[in-house]
């Protein structure tokens, strides 16, 4: 009660709409759920409504195409034109992108894409990536993965070789969507809230990723590292550090949209 869903198709797949009842909210979330791009693990419902409540905002879920009857250029395509559907109703700056794991590179696969393919179209306003990775890494950030690995309960400094082969089996998808950090191009990025668990090993890879804002001239951004933390643990909201995470993330975004003015 006090919510609204809906379904809205986009070229034959679904987004999910959420938004308080009689109401005609100015900005928005979009919430890329992670799975690897093979499923989509969606947010709780009483998630769903925490973001739509706590933040005033239209909450948009795509569920975006999967592997292996899609790819990831199919995937980053789409959440283009998720975009450009959302801009015929939101001001980009009352767009905000969050992405958990998987997620969180959908977002940034689709953010490097407009920078190379679509540079008139305007960014959102934020991206908050969780736990994103890319699926390229330097050696640099292997090391200090190692580092990290024997902390870390879900996933494993080793694992990137066989995502690649998995991800791109034909070596058709360019390097800007797989992912590299310390190479990609983040020029015109908005601004960013990047998030890694202190246990997972995704971690490693944030010095190359501070190191490329900094390159591309990212005005705006603020990595956190949470020590003792585990993989996307912001979704694990039947624990207390959960919810504390989800807690942390809709303040970010509070405080965000605090300092617009509504339209």
């Amino acid at each position: 009660k006090g919510f609204e869903f809906r379904d809205e198709a986009l070229d034959g797949f679904h987004i999910i709409v959420g938004k308080k009842a009689g109401c005609s909210p100015d900005r928005a979330i979009v919430y890329f759920p992670g799975g690897g791009s093979r499923r989509w693990q969606l947010p709780a419902k009483s998630s769903m409504k925490k973001y739509i409540s706590e933040t005033d905002v239209e909450l948009w879920i795509p569920l975006y195409p999967l592997l292996p009857d899609y790819d990831l250029m199919d995937e980053t395509e789409f959440t283009i034109k998720v975009h450009q559907k959302m801009l015929e109703r939101f001001e980009a700056e009352n767009i905000v992108w969050l992405g958990f794991s998987g997620g969180a590179d959908v977002l940034f696969q689709a953010g490097r894409h407009i920078v190379q393919k679509y540079p008139k179209l305007p960014m959102p306003g934020m991206m908050i990536p969780v736990s994103v990775s890319g699926l390229l890494v330097s050696d640099e950030a292997k090391d200090r993965m190692r580092e990290i690995d024997p902390r870390d309960p879900i996933l494993h400094a080793d694992m990137f070789d066989t995502m690649v082969k998995y991800y791109n089996p034909d070596g058709t998808i360019p390097q800007y969507i797989l992912g590299k950090a310390d190479e990609d191009d983040y020029s015109g990025f908005p601004k960013i809230i990047m998030y890694f668990a202190g246990d997972e090993v995704f971690a490693g890879i944030a010095p190359d990723y501070e190191k490329s804002f900094k390159r591309c001239g990212v005005k705006d951004f603020t990595i956190k590292i949470k020590e003792g933390m585990p993989h996307a643990w912001p979704v694990f909201t039947f624990l207390k550090e959960g919810r504390d995470g989800e807690r942390e993330i809709i303040e970010d975004i509070r405080s965000y949209f605090s300092g617009r003015k509504k339209s």
